[in-house]
């Protein structure tokens, strides 16, 4: 699969596929679009969906409650979404695999997990079901500590109180084992959801924690009204490491300015947050719901500054195939889909 890219989703489509970063779209494409969207029948009473978001306080959560509202808003006929309070990516996966919903918010690092079926979460499951919709917004890792602590490196953390996020999620396999990998040894891991693990850090309950977020996430940010943080840049070889092992994190650091005490880029990796669905859910409902969201940019942006990335040309950054539904919007719109991206499913030209 292709390697998400944080910020260089134009330059995929502009440079390897040569579209129109603008999406100036011609008098004839929007023609096209309308009449394809018309000719989809509402149903007799709207479809009861859920949306799968994340625990209460968490970006998860906030982008899950405006992405139902956004499509209750606009497709009013077809869908009644209600947002799920949940645990996060893999809990979200699960659901969708096993159709307790229709759409889930989801990290790159938790789908490669999915498919593959290796990590302990999965129970040996390959979710063969997941396809993408729509992309949502990068994130960075975070990795921070106290200004005190003495913990400078991530080499420091040998022997210190870690806070990892939510047991058996994406982030706590992969950085178990990239610890172990570096010859790191905390004393002790500690895991819970990323704004209890704030608070575990500024209570000294841990020492450090990791978590991938955009910022500014709001619990690290509300830590830092009241105490000094140090934010911990990987080194060049760790960061390198990472890349290479693991296809869903690219290079990127923690931009300067994400908290108050960040005045210049910490070395880091980034991956994507996407929206996710399900191939038992139909093409002509995921067709409307992707253009909805997209064209809709606006409703979003007014629930997170984040939402700015919900654009057509950074669904190259999904590393699972995406829905024939989402296909159709983006071929309709004249977008050459990487072949990577297509399901076998997909019957359109």
């Amino acid at each position: 699969m292709k390697k998400p890219l944080v910020l260089a989703g134009i330059a995929i489509l502009t440079l390897a596929l040569g579209v129109n970063p603008l999406w100036a779209a011609g008098k004839s494409e929007k023609a096209a679009s309308a009449a394809s969207s018309s000719a989809i029948q509402p149903p007799s009473s709207p479809y009861k969906y859920s949306l799968a978001g994340g625990s209460v306080g968490g970006n998860f959560y906030l982008m899950g409650g405006g992405l139902a509202q956004t499509i209750n808003k606009h497709l009013p006929q077809y869908f009644l979404f209600t947002a799920e309070t949940t645990g996060g990516s893999t809990a979200n996966i699960t659901m969708l695999q096993s159709g307790e919903a229709e759409l889930g918010i989801v990290m790159t690092s938790a789908l490669s997990e999915a498919v593959r079926g290796e990590a302990p979460w999965t129970k040996g499951v390959k979710h063969t079901k997941l396809r993408g919709a729509v992309p949502l917004y990068p994130s960075w890792l975070t990795l921070v500590t106290l200004k005190n602590s003495g913990i400078k490196t991530l080499k420091d953390l040998n022997g210190k109180r870690v806070g990892l996020g939510s047991k058996g999620a994406a982030l706590d396999s992969i950085f178990r084992q990239f610890l172990q990998d570096q010859g790191i040894v905390p004393a002790q891991i500690h895991n819970d959801g990323h704004g209890a693990t704030a608070v575990a850090l500024g209570n000294g309950v841990i020492e450090a924690a990791l978590h991938f977020s955009y910022p500014p996430f709001a619990a690290i940010a509300e830590l830092e009204s009241t105490k000094d943080l140090f934010f911990i840049p990987l080194t060049q070889a760790e960061q390198d490491a990472l890349v290479k092992t693991y296809d869903f994190y690219s290079r990127g650091g923690l931009p300067a300015g994400s908290y108050k005490g960040i005045t210049e880029e910490v070395r880091g990796v980034s991956e994507w947050n996407m929206l996710a669905t399900s191939v038992d859910v139909p093409e002509d409902l995921v067709y409307l719901i992707v253009k909805t969201l997209f064209e809709n940019q606006a409703d979003m942006l007014a629930v997170h500054s984040s939402s700015k990335f919900i654009a057509p040309e950074y669904e190259a950054n999904f590393n699972i195939p995406l829905h024939a539904g989402a296909v159709r919007y983006l071929r309709e719109k004249g977008v050459a889909v990487p072949a990577a991206l297509i399901p076998p499913e997909y019957k359109g030209k």
